[in-house]
């Protein structure tokens, strides 16, 4: 079948029983959940660390960066073939999987006692379980399981994002003071375990609905049950069913001969200074500034808490928009976010750092799901997490480079000034680049959904 030679059929069909909730919500939840406890312990908090590790064992801030660095470096060079291994088995696979690392590595962390132990926990135990169990596998699961209604799914998912980074760094900091920083990855790698596996085994489908007799969105084709093996017309059904928003779904090749897979490659390469600088060194920056370390967090929380109802609304408004003009709700997240930089280079005062704080937050939120959407929206379902992980690998250099970067800047000159201002430079060609961006044509042929490379 040629779906690029054929013209869009009528795929009109009924929805599912009444009052039965469609199973894609509970993946949303899952979703929200998942995040919330692995970004607030790993992604976030990890600036609630930062001083307690340096001030036991007399690290630069450039050595407590470097296991950063390397699990930037396990995440990029993951990313194609753990990308590869979500679109070929199914995201709950790689969900379980990738848990049960993460769990394991932050409960070593109660044995490191060196620099090398560190890195090569943090950076790559760690990392490799969370980067393999939580964002690849969940959004490919969401994309996979909404289309027309894919932005409010995403957006509410990521809302677990936001929360969090509100509650998970001041939890963690709390952690670090009450019982030391041993106990507190100990208990964050067993409650990892009761949190995370549960969620991804019960929540999270090994395939598209398709495969189960639905329509994403929660649409039915025809008279056919849940778990009925799927069939050619459903399949069929479901592909000409997100052809009626203009996605058609590329391979990885296909997708990487567009502009828009450069530009959004050239975004996490660029972006990832500015992400070293707010997301690393933020809590660092704020007590040089005299800031107490649980309202340093806080800071950070609130930041992150900002992002919720951005993410909610950048989803509702990919969805009411048209391809074509995706690109500019991106614009205007991250058009936000640098004037909140820009604030707080500038800041003096508390009231400074709220400002920064409301709209690079709300700013954060617009930006990261309107670009998740984007990607989806341009490239379809079928190779979503392959061409994700293929830009995360070329970025690659860039993202181990940053967070080293930014601390060696402050190592060098005892600030932050200097390098936040050139993270901000760099933030601002990102911007520009969006408006450069335009959906891709359709590939000349657009093959099975098991071709994916």
């Amino acid at each position: 079948m040629d779906l690029g030679e054929r013209e869009p059929e009528d795929t009109t069909v009924s929805t599912g029983k009444a009052g039965k909730i469609f199973f894609g919500w509970w993946t949303v939840l899952a979703t929200a959940v998942i995040s919330a406890w692995s970004w607030g312990t790993w992604g976030y908090g990890f600036g609630a660390y930062f001083k307690p590790l340096q001030t036991e064992f007399g690290w630069t801030r450039a050595q407590v960066s470097a296991a950063y660095s390397l699990n930037k470096l396990e995440g990029g060079l993951e990313g194609p073939w753990g990308g590869f291994l979500v679109d070929r088995y199914g995201p709950r696979a790689l969900a379980v999987l990738g848990n049960f690392i993460a769990g394991l590595g932050l409960c070593l962390m109660y044995f490191m006692t060196s620099l090398w132990q560190y890195i090569l926990i943090w950076g790559l135990v760690v990392s490799m379980g969370f980067n393999l169990g939580t964002l690849d596998p969940l959004e490919k699961a969401l994309s996979d399981w909404f289309v027309r209604k894919r932005g409010k799914a995403i957006g509410l998912g990521r809302v677990g994002l936001a929360l969090g980074g509100t509650f998970g760094p001041p939890f963690m900091t709390f952690l670090l003071l009450q019982h030391g920083w041993r106990l507190a990855f100990l208990m964050a790698g067993v409650l990892t375990w009761a949190v995370c596996i549960p969620f991804s085994w019960f929540f999270v489908k090994p395939h598209r609905p398709e495969y189960y007799g639905l329509l994403p969105d929660g649409n039915r084709s025809g008279d056919v049950s849940d778990g009925e093996e799927r069939s050619d017309s459903v399949i069929e059904a479901g592909q000409e069913y997100a052809r009626g928003v203009g996605e058609v779904e590329f391979t990885l090749r296909q997708a990487m001969r567009t502009r828009a897979f450069w530009i959004l490659t050239g975004y996490n390469i660029l972006y990832s200074f500015f992400w070293a600088s707010i997301g690393i060194h933020q809590i660092p920056h704020l007590t040089d500034m005299g800031i107490a370390p649980m309202a340093a967090s806080a800071v950070l929380g609130s930041m992150v808490l900002m992002s919720a109802p951005g993410r909610v609304v950048s989803g509702l408004l990919c969805d009411r928009v048209s391809i074509k003009n995706l690109r500019y709700i991106v614009f205007v997240g991250y058009s936000l976010q640098a004037l909140g930089m820009f604030v707080l280079i500038n800041a003096r005062t508390m009231g400074m750092v709220y400002v920064f704080t409301v709209l690079t937050g709300f700013g954060g939120g617009v930006g990261w799901t309107s670009r998740a959407l984007t990607r989806a929206r341009y490239f379809g379902r079928k190779a979503f997490a392959t061409i994700y992980g293929t830009i995360v690998m070329i970025a690659l250099p860039a993202t181990i480079a940053a967070p080293i970067y930014v601390g060696w800047i402050y190592d060098l000159t005892h600030s932050y000034a200097g390098a936040f201002t050139q993270s901000l430079i760099l933030l601002l060609i990102v911007i520009a680049s969006f408006l450069l961006m335009r959906p891709p044509k359709p590939p000349e042929k657009v093959s099975k959904i098991t071709e994916f490379l």
